[in-house]
């Protein structure tokens, strides 16, 4: 478990997770700082961090056609994933972040890593690479 108590050690836990780990499965509470991470994790890989946001609603962002980001909170069944295209989406993308990873058996990943976020205060949060 890794313990981060300021915003700093927050930004270098991610850029330095975007240089070793291609594919992250994100788990964490609402405001736990998924996007967060997300955005962190683009600027790892050397993209404009500015247009990361929540895909909630959208369901996928692509950022500068080098990051798919994923929210699968809205997403009821794994036949939703195939519809609307999100399948054919992982396909085709080297990096790739997954917020609220479901069905994780039946997609076209490898390699994946699975990241907890632990929100302990406003700032602090406990994170579990595995």
């Amino acid at each position: 478990m890794h313990k981060i108590a300021t915003p700093e050690q927050m930004l270098e836990f991610w850029i330095a997770l975007a240089k070793t780990h291609k594919i992250l499965l994100v788990h964490g509470e609402l405001w736990a700082g998924k996007t967060l991470l997300t955005k962190w994790f683009a600027q790892g890989l050397g993209l404009n961090d500015h247009h990361v946001q929540s895909p909630t609603y959208a369901y996928l962002n692509v950022y500068e056609s080098k990051l798919l980001h994923i929210d699968m909170y809205r997403i009821k069944e794994y036949s939703e994933l195939v519809e609307k295209g999100i399948i054919d989406q992982i396909n085709e993308y080297e990096h790739i972040v997954i917020e609220r990873p479901k069905f994780i058996d039946k997609l076209p990943i490898k390699n994946s890593t699975i990241v907890t976020i632990k929100k302990i205060s406003e700032i602090e949060r406990n994170i579990i690479v595995e």
